[in-house]
């Protein structure tokens, strides 16, 4: 049977939970815990058959519910489950490739190739639904598979089938890391390989900039939940992180979000505006170009039972001023350099100015040609708090020096729209590792406005 494991990300949470899960029994004391670059996983004593992510909740351990936001439930399969004929109700990988390949009967498959090949493998995976992703290390980057599918066309279809059907999915791909490059904006996992099932009609350039209803209704959809929030995307035109969910997590915590607005200028399928609907904010405005990314968004906003209203570039937008019908979330989809326009616009419309609390900035490698944008944003709320989020891929020596040189940056652009502001680096958070001595980091920007600071980490140009 496949054990339900605790992720975190954050180391000071490890002791907590295994405390909490020795107190309840729970504590798996044999494989204990383990870490690698995707963080902790905490190991339990709970099997089952917990092969779709969407059915489980924390609710499954009480015990945890203090430490719920910065925790999530994964399916691990038990490397010591080794019966090949039960792995449809296992859900381990390992015994499921090994019991494809066996029935199979290839005569120049030895035993001993078999073993080479089954060790080979990675030991994550992940099912989303009906849906399962492998990692890049899987089938097509070992030799001794590659070798197999090209002695044998038909091969890998009769292989990925008998493995769906093992493991109780429809759908099967091979994750690639997005490219960190300015040029794929839109986050698109370009490098993804679909290995088997229908993912849709054919990908090309006009399905991915303006993809037609049909496009989108036949597409494959997959959704998971994170810190109790749902979150959907299309895998061939989207990307999903799990590594996000510490920053989600500690977005849940955030002060000074309740009945205010917040700003993402990079929304992609909810990824933090959610965790700020979640957290209480009256109106969450987002910006995004991906036509996939907000689809995604929209449904998972209706998944968690929020109103969200799509306001397509050109399309003219007033803000509702009923509250009871107002939407939790607003997306746009065109280019966040619209923004000050659109909230200028919005708030000349109704005489006011909004009460902008937080703006995040979550764009990969670098956010820096929307920090004009937020600073004017800031300048333009009623807030005389508020809080800029800045995303970016930092070498791990050089965290320090960009705190400050974007600070200083921050404040020479604020000064333009708010004389006598200032802007304190609070916060630097590490995400996840992206790349061997490069990190995601999230650096927060506290922007004071019109005050006489006198804080010694604040640089004030009156």
């Amino acid at each position: 049977m496949p054990v339900l494991a605790i992720q975190t990300l954050d180391r000071r949470q490890v002791k907590a939970c295994k405390t909490a899960l020795e107190k309840s029994g729970h504590f798996d004391k044999l494989r204990g815990i383990e870490k690698d670059d995707n963080g902790f996983l905490i190991f339990t004593n709970k099997t089952g058959e917990y092969v779709d992510l969407k059915r489980i909740t924390m609710a499954e351990f009480p015990e945890l519910v203090d430490l719920e936001p910065s925790l999530e439930i994964m399916v691990v399969p038990n490397d010591n489950y080794r019966n090949a004929w039960d792995v449809q109700s296992s859900s381990n990988l390992k015994a499921a490739v090994r019991s494809a390949l066996e029935s199979l009967m290839i005569p120049s498959l030895s035993p001993e190739r078999l073993d080479q090949m089954i060790k080979s493998l990675p030991h994550r995976y992940y099912i989303y639904g009906q849906f399962l992703l492998l990692s890049s290390g899987s089938f097509e980057s070992i030799p001794e598979w590659q070798s197999l599918a090209q002695g044998d066309l038909t091969f890998a279809n009769k292989f990925y089938k008998l493995l769906a059907d093992r493991l109780n999915v429809t759908h099967i791909a091979q994750n690639a890391p997005i490219p960190g490059d300015n040029d794929n904006a839109m986050r698109k996992p370009t490098q993804l390989v679909c290995l088997y099932g229908d993912f849709g009609l054919d990908v090309n350039y006009a399905s991915i900039l303006a993809p037609s209803r049909e496009h989108i209704a036949r597409e494959l959809w997959a959704a998971t939940r994170q810190n109790s929030i749902c979150q959907t995307w299309a895998p061939r035109y989207t990307m999903f992180s799990r590594g996000n969910i510490k920053e989600k997590a500690r977005v849940l915590r955030f002060e000074n979000v309740e009945n205010k607005t917040v700003v993402d200028l990079y929304a992609g399928i909810g990824y933090f505006a959610f965790s700020y609907a979640k957290r209480g904010a009256g109106l969450v405005l987002c910006w995004e170009i991906n036509p996939w990314s907000v689809e995604g968004l929209l449904r998972g906003a209706k998944a968690n039972k929020w109103r969200a209203q799509l306001v397509q570039h050109e399309e003219g937008w007033v803000m509702e001023s009923k509250k009871d019908s107002a939407p939790k979330l607003v997306v746009f989809l065109e280019d966040n350099r619209y923004a000050i326009s659109r909230i200028r616009t919005a708030a000349d419309a109704h005489d006011l100015k909004y009460n902008i609390s937080h703006i995040n900035m979550g764009l990969l490698p670098s956010s820096e040609q929307s920090w004009p944008i937020a600073t004017e944003l800031a300048a333009l709320s009623s807030e005389a708090n508020v809080t800029l989020h800045v995303h970016a891929n930092v070498a791990h020596s050089d965290i320090d020096t960009w705190s400050r040189s974007t600070a200083l940056k921050l404040l020479y652009l604020i000064s333009e729209f708010s004389s006598g502001s200032c802007v304190i680096p609070t916060h630097i958070e590490k995400i996840k590792s992206f790349a061997p001595g490069v990190i995601h980091i999230c650096g927060d920007f506290l922007v004071r406005k019109r005050v006489n600071c006198e804080s010694g980490r604040c640089g004030r140009i009156s």
